[in-house]
């Protein structure tokens, strides 16, 4: 029969799976420290603007790694240049973080010009805005069937569908408009910005003329948020204007005030101005 351990050593005999378990979680707790760094942290810098290799080498002094995850084409940025980060630059990581950026393409990407003659003006450019194409202008030629697309030019040229072209370049659609010299009302574009005008006066059978004025426009943006506070010609009841019409506007930085009229809907009834009393 095995003997029972001593009086001195029963404290001991006790102890021991306490003690083993301490020890136990102590290296555990201590693996773990290291493991997830612990008590360390790396802040993020800001990348944008610059390459992948000024990004990779500020990143890889303070023991982060990049990855470029995508890429977008823009004329605001530099080209090859990080428009975008994740995480935020300012943020504390841990050393060993990935930090995934956005670049700025050389060059935009190319896809396929569609199919546009015999759709209708607002079919077309709904279809080149969805693959990211833009509206140089619209140009108008007598035709029995109003608004729909006869022709797609680029650069002055017909362009076939199917031909690649770059993502982000315009095209001019040649119109239908129809038969009897028909006119378009003239929107009031007041508190509109330069994209919104454009947008607009598209939808309306017309185009942007020539921006006359920016006023207090002192970079890009400045011109970019300025809004329209005078058109030429103005508009009224009885101001018509030819489809394919130019728009001259007069824009101001300072936005106060400026406001677009309210509009019930983006649809304008094209009617023929028979004996030319409103046109312009």
């Amino acid at each position: 029969m095995a003997k029972k351990p001593t009086r001195s050593l029963r404290p001991l005999v006790l102890l021991l799976p306490l003690l083993v378990a301490a020890l136990l979680l102590f290296m555990g707790w201590s693996w773990l420290k290291s493991y997830t760094r612990h008590g360390q942290a790396v802040r993020i810098p800001d990348l944008t603007g610059l390459s992948l290799a000024e990004a990779d080498a500020l990143l890889g002094e303070r023991g982060l790694d990049v990855m470029v995850i995508d890429s977008v084409y823009s004329d605001e940025a530099p080209k090859g240049t990080v428009v975008d980060q994740d995480p935020d630059q300012g943020l504390d990581v841990k050393p060993g973080r990935k930090i995934y950026i956005v670049l700025n393409a050389t060059q935009p990407k190319m896809l396929n010009m569609p199919h546009l003659v015999d759709l209708s003006k607002r079919q077309a450019i709904s279809v080149l805005d969805i693959i990211g194409l833009k509206v140089k202008d619209l140009r108008y030629r007598p035709d029995a069937c109003v608004d729909c697309v006869l022709e797609q030019l680029y650069q002055g040229a017909p362009i076939a569908p199917e031909t690649r072209i770059r993502r982000g370049e315009a095209v001019t659609l040649v119109l239908g408009s129809g038969l009897s010299g028909e006119r378009v009302p003239v929107p009031d574009m007041t508190g509109l910005t330069l994209a919104e005008l454009a947008a607009v006066l598209n939808m309306a059978s017309l185009n942007v003329g020539v921006v006359a004025e920016c006023r207090g426009c002192n970079t890009s943006v400045d011109s970019a948020l300025a809004r329209v506070y005078r058109q030429s010609p103005a508009p009224g009841t009885n101001s018509w204007i030819a489809m394919g019409g130019l728009i001259d506007v007069w824009l101001n930085a300072d936005t106060t005030g400026l406001r677009p009229k309210a509009r019930p809907n983006d649809t304008l009834t094209i009617e023929n101005d028979q004996d030319g009393a409103n046109a312009y």
